[in-house]
């Protein structure tokens, strides 16, 4: 990936969803800003997580999940600011455990802020998600 102040924002979610989706945390943790922000207001409750240590943190639970995630028809759309962007994608799971799937539609508004992810507010379909994890 390019030096973080050259990256698009385009390139930094795309790099991002490849990056879980492959469980290198290093690579996804780089991706954010020491200060961000990442909401996901459809988890009950919700879900806040403010600082690079604490994304760290949740993406090491879901790193230890026994799911794999495959994205799949990843679209990124640009705004009226340059700076964020709407990703949509669909998320093909599989629990590692026993080879049960299911598929989850994502949608997530994303600040990236000299290439990297300032804010984020996520929208992920928990009840498919904590099925698959039950």
């Amino acid at each position: 990936m390019p030096h973080a102040n050259s990256r698009e924002p385009r390139d930094v979610i795309e790099f991002l969803l490849q990056s879980l989706a492959g469980k290198d945390l290093v690579a996804v943790a780089d991706l954010y800003a020491d200060d961000a922000v990442v909401r996901q207001p459809f988890a009950k409750p919700e879900i806040v997580l403010t600082g690079r240590a604490e994304i760290e943190q949740f993406l090491g639970v879901l790193n230890r999940a026994p799911i794999t995630l495959s994205p799949r028809d990843i679209q990124v759309h640009r705004t009226a600011d340059p700076e964020v962007v709407v990703g949509e994608w669909d998320n093909d799971m599989t629990r590692t455990t026993d080879g049960a799937t299911a598929s989850m539609h994502n949608i997530a508004v994303f600040c990236v802020r000299d290439g990297r992810v300032a804010w984020s507010r996520d929208y992920h379909d928990h009840a498919v998600l904590a099925g698959l994890m039950s």
